[in-house]
């Protein structure tokens, strides 16, 4: 059974993770974001546990076919926020910000709301805006 990605933290590490194409090791992940491995360990096994990722000690993590999919969303939903906020005034910068405090608690049926809303957008200033068939199939 796999986890709701609820924690900020959690969504910065799948994001980084898919970023390293060839995989990261949990000391990476630590010095990114300056927290200790232990508190990288602990969330990357609850990742693991869930099917995102592929975690051995002293391994490179990985993300799988799964954890790719959910970090498109997670990433697809960051920038439609921050497009969102951009367009009802934020600079790019705050709008980026605010969206990453807010995203893990926007449901993806909002996000499809939102992107409807915004017709269907391709680009935001943090990136291309991938396209979901469910909510975009007729725009693709």
């Amino acid at each position: 059974m796999a986890i709701r990605i609820d924690t900020p933290q959690k969504i910065r590490f799948l994001k980084f993770i898919y970023s390293q194409k060839d995989g990261v090791k949990s000391g990476d992940i630590a010095g990114k974001f300056g927290i200790r491995t232990s508190t990288v360990t602990r969330s990357l096994h609850e990742l693991g546990e869930a099917g995102y990722i592929r975690y051995d000690p002293y391994q490179k993590v990985v993300l799988t076919t799964e954890g790719e999919n959910i970090t498109r969303f997670i990433q697809r939903r960051h920038r439609i926020l921050s497009l969102m906020f951009n367009r009802a005034g934020l600079s790019e910068h705050d709008a980026c910000e605010q969206a990453e405090k807010i995203e893990h608690l926007v449901p993806k049926e909002h996000v499809d709301q939102i992107c409807r809303s915004l017709g269907h957008p391709r680009k935001a200033a943090c990136g291309i805006i991938e396209r979901d068939p469910a909510c975009c199939g007729e725009f693709i």
